[in-house]
């Protein structure tokens, strides 16, 4: 695969970035060691098990897990109720838009160090590299190593697929699927979502995997590849997550990622509440770095429009905002993983 080559070298690059920056390496999920993935997913139920930052105004942040779940159900919407602050308006959302990939990036970083800081794990984020899990490399979506109910996730919801017949209201509704009964997330409880509510909505985690369409929605050569030969930042955000005619997937392989897993996956608002978000998003940003390795100029190339309508400009002067997560900050401080010109705040790199 193209990425195979593009990893070499990377960590002689991570030399040359700041001396004080040792890069966290950021490896595919089934390179893991048992002990390796343990760690990782104990680490994930310790913030679930630790006290949310702020509880005294929405009663249904429950857990540090629940602090960027808020986080993500807040930045969805163009109007921001911050707990400590109130109403905000952040402008614009983070999906459908230029700010979408280096958003998720930052917030993927402060997840990361939560995990690393406040819960003692010792390695760094994971990703999910889907297209392995498809037949052109001899795989299937929905029997995934993600899905191991030892070493992974956990699997389908109880019952088996529910067939989505209706892709609006499965985005924008209830998540269609049944509770997951398996893996070490089965007996968690959700609190906020379905969608853009903060109300005390305690319900199980469903999944409602759609192998068939993982297959081929999330294939190396008919959807990944199409995307890295876009030559601007504009198209190439745009391609990732709604496709624009890229490859045929309407929905683009952020999308896709969503719509093969199902369940919490799906809806809009709520489905970072499944860990397989992290991962999945973790993946999207391997493949942007990517991108920017293949070209000269793209580590602080930005564009797009800022609202979903298409509207407004995205620099690297506009704000991320992270709510009470962490401080917000221009997108040029976090376009570039290794840190090189010493002006950003991430350091790690992808193998």
């Amino acid at each position: 695969m193209l990425l195979s080559f593009l990893t070499i070298g990377l960590v002689g690059l991570a030399s040359t970035a700041d001396a004080f920056c040792i890069p966290r390496i950021r490896r595919e999920w089934r390179t893991l060691s048992k002990s390796e993935k343990k760690a990782y997913i104990d680490a994930v139920q310790c913030l679930w098990d630790k006290p949310a930052k702020v509880q005294t105004r929405f009663p249904g942040i429950k857990n540090r897990h629940d602090d960027f779940v808020f986080m993500h159900l807040n930045a969805t919407e163009n109007i921001v109720l911050d707990p400590v602050l109130g109403p905000q308006t952040p402008g614009g959302g983070i999906h459908l838009n230029g700010v979408f990939l280096p958003w998720h990036r930052y917030m993927l970083w402060e997840y990361e160090n939560a995990l690393v800081n406040e819960c003692g794990y010792n390695g760094a984020q994971p990703y999910w590299d889907w297209s392995r899990d498809t037949p052109e490399f001899g795989g299937d979506f929905a029997t995934s190593p993600i899905f191991d109910p030892v070493t992974g996730f956990g699997g389908n919801g109880a019952g088996g697929t529910v067939p989505i017949t209706d892709l609006q209201a499965a985005l924008f509704g209830p998540p269609v699927g049944n509770c997951i009964n398996d893996g070490p997330f089965a007996s968690r409880t959700l609190w906020l979502g379905p969608s853009y509510t903060f109300n005390q909505t305690a319900r199980c985690m469903k999944r409602n995997i759609q192998g068939a369409f993982g297959n081929t929605a999330q294939s190396w050569s008919a959807n990944v590849v199409p995307c890295l030969q876009k030559q601007t930042y504009a198209e190439f955000a745009a391609a990732v997550d709604t496709d624009t005619g890229a490859t045929g997937n309407f929905l683009g392989i952020h999308g896709g990622g969503h719509y093969g897993t199902g369940g919490e996956m799906l809806n809009l608002w709520s489905s970072i509440n499944d860990p397989i978000f992290y991962l999945h998003h973790a993946n999207l940003d391997r493949i942007w770095w990517s991108w920017q390795l293949l070209g000269s100029g793209r580590l602080t190339e930005i564009g797009g429009p800022r609202y979903g309508n298409g509207s407004g400009t995205v620099t690297l002067d506009t704000q991320l905002w992270m709510g009470y997560n962490a401080q917000d900050r221009p997108i040029r401080q976090v376009m570039d993983p290794l840190n090189l010109n010493g002006q950003g705040i991430l350091c790690y790199v992808y193998l």
